[in-house]
């Protein structure tokens, strides 16, 4: 038997104090971020009384190596220590 599927905003009544706003709620449904996926029935949304909320899984983020050379060795030590101005005092 499959469990009664009630209004998105209802469901959020239930797991959340406060529940999230009603435009939230439907951008996880978009989202994929309840499990079971609600279902749209008309204009709304109705969701299984067990479905839970899922967290996005975020990806690791690593920045890029670039490795820059020039001819010109001044510009290859200033590139080395990182540097990319010097401070004038006043």
């Amino acid at each position: 038997m499959e469990l009664k599927k009630i209004p998105l905003q209802d469901w959020a009544e239930r797991h959340f104090d406060p529940p999230p706003s009603i435009r939230t709620l439907r951008s996880w449904a978009r989202r994929g971020r309840i499990a079971p996926a609600p279902e749209l029935v008309g204009r709304e949304y109705r969701v299984r009384e067990d479905a839970a909320y899922v967290p996005p899984q975020r990806p690791l983020r690593v920045q890029p190596v670039v490795v820059l050379e020039s001819e010109d060795p001044v510009v290859n030590d200033i590139i080395a220590s990182g540097k990319t101005k010097e401070r004038r005092q006043a």
